[in-house]
């Protein structure tokens, strides 16, 4: 047991999503850093907080995904997690975003009320502006998208749970959503 949380702990945020050699946001190929290997990377990750992605291979500096459950996001912007607290933040290139868990943490953010029936606030730190807001069904649906406000009124969405993701200028965090 202890042994995988020391392997998981070692796992740095692969550089980038290669956006070619076959790679799509169903089955994505991460680049790995340099000496980074092949060793230690998790059997299933999560992606955007509702899919599944099985490993597949690894070589070299390719390290190869592909979806289990859940819906692939329309391109390369996805938040990755590989467990163990490694979080990774892509953009729509596939360029890594937010290093990890420890990178989010310090992107201040505040969104209320949680849950909500009508309207949804949000605040960020002073160096952060929100730049765009994403609510996701939780079958992975794009059902929500607002350029950066402040406020948004979200009553016309069903109740239930959601994913919503923000877009800042410090990286992109994702958070759950439940509409009353």
């Amino acid at each position: 047991m202890l042994l995988c949380a020391i392997a998981h702990a070692q796992i740095v945020c692969p550089n980038s999503i290669k956006t070619s050699a076959g790679s799509t946001p169903s089955t994505p190929t991460f680049v790995l850093n340099n000496g980074q290997g092949c060793t230690a990377w998790p059997s299933t990750i999560t992606i955007d907080g509702t899919s599944t992605y099985n490993f597949v291979s690894c070589s070299g500096v390719n390290l190869k995904y592909t979806i289990d459950s859940g819906i692939a996001p329309s391109s390369y912007a996805m938040t990755v997690d590989f467990g163990g607290g490694t979080t990774c933040s892509y953009d729509a290139a596939g360029d890594l975003t937010v290093l990890s868990s420890k990178d989010l943490a310090k992107i201040e953010v505040t969104v209320w009320p949680n849950p909500t029936r009508h309207f949804l606030k949000f605040s960020l730190g002073q160096s952060n502006n929100l730049e765009r807001i994403n609510i996701f069904s939780i079958s992975g649906k794009l059902v929500f998208d607002s350029l950066g406000k402040t406020e948004v009124n979200i009553s016309n969405l069903a109740n239930g749970l959601y994913i919503l993701r923000l877009y800042a200028s410090q990286g992109i965090v994702t958070r759950k959503l439940i509409k009353e």
